[in-house]
């Protein structure tokens, strides 16, 4: 069949229930799933004729409440509690839209703080953008102005964390090429650190994507241009307080037309799996991205429409599984590539 560039969301509850949640012709829909993957409950979440990915997102906290962000006029925060299958409001961010506009807005709730990042330009110029983080702490909201990014936003930020401590990857423009930033925040100032260049390679980058393991080890990979398409950079190292100190970099793929390479860890293998002319491939590494398998087709991609989608789970089952996102058939939901 065919690649569909949206991006849906599954989430998995810790008694294995599940919400998968996709865009239809007029807004934000989800199916609700019991424990035996039977659709229990269907609705529309949010009416918007123009959503697109860019703008919303979701996320599950570790008592099984699943929150929504989306951008109509205002931030909307949305919650549904544990045991529930029903979204209501529960805080929300205002802004001048009229004078500003906002893209790939993203939530976390740990113990109740709650974290909003997403990236701010102005309406009448989309050269220069602002990626920008509210922290709300005993009901107080505090923002940041993490850094300026001068270049139109075609690709979304990357938020990994450590315990409660946020930290976040994104491109920027070096001498007329993206490369790869980083900046932490510090819960005891409520501020960010200075933002840290990564890469250095003076080429044009696109679809960043990284994971981080719990020795503080981080996985990053993106496609990067080549005079003959693109590639698929990975890299990989330590992040330090003023450095990072890089273990490997490595092309994973030949020159293509790929795009959104996503990282999987299961244990102690990696997995990246990328869109290329709408099939879905994947290659493998057992030994922490030194060396890669040869690139292989994923079956049920050439046979059915997939997307992207967000993955987050409670079940512990999934525990094994250490994701930016993954790739699901869009009928009979399924992730590929693994």
């Amino acid at each position: 069949m065919s690649f569909i560039n949206e991006c849906c969301a599954l989430i998995r509850r810790s008694g294995k229930d599940m919400l998968y949640i996709n865009l239809g012709k007029d807004g934000l829909y989800y199916n609700y799933y019991d424990n035996n993957d039977n659709i229990v409950h269907r609705d529309r979440l949010i009416l918007d004729m123009n959503i697109d990915f860019t703008k919303y997102s979701f996320n599950l906290d570790e008592d099984d409440n699943i929150y929504c962000i989306h951008c109509n006029n205002s931030l909307n925060i949305l919650q549904c509690k544990k045991n529930s299958h029903v979204f209501t409001q529960k805080d929300n961010i205002t802004y001048n839209y009229k004078k500003f506009g906002i893209n790939f807005p993203y939530i976390k709730y740990i113990n109740e703080d709650a974290h909003v990042f997403y990236y701010v330009c102005n309406n009448n110029s989309s050269n220069v953008s602002a990626l920008f983080h509210h922290y709300k702490h005993n009901d107080h909201w505090v923002e940041n102005k993490i850094d300026f990014v001068n270049h139109i936003i075609l690709d979304n930020f990357t938020v990994l964390w450590n315990n409660a401590v946020p930290t976040i990857f994104y491109f920027n423009l070096v001498n007329g090429c993206e490369e790869v930033f980083t900046s932490r925040f510090n819960l005891g100032t409520y501020s960010w650190s200075e933002p840290l260049q990564i890469t250095n390679s003076g080429k044009n980058k696109l679809y960043l994507s990284a994971i981080r393991d719990n020795i503080n080890f981080y996985h990053i990979c993106f496609c990067e241009s080549n005079e003959n398409g693109y590639m698929i950079e990975y890299l990989s190292g330590y992040l330090n307080e003023n450095k990072f100190a890089t273990e490997t970099s490595t092309y994973v793929n030949s020159p293509s037309a790929c795009m959104y390479p996503s990282l999987i860890k299961s244990e102690t293998t990696l997995y990246i799996s990328w869109v290329d002319f709408n099939k879905l491939f994947t290659v493998k590494s057992d030994n922490l991205g030194k060396s890669w398998s040869k690139p292989s087709v994923d079956e049920d991609s050439i046979e059915e429409k997939f997307s992207r989608a967000s993955f987050y789970s409670n079940y512990y089952e999934d525990c094994k599984y250490n994701v930016s996102y993954v790739f699901s058939t869009l009928h009979d939901v399924g992730i590929l590539g693994i």
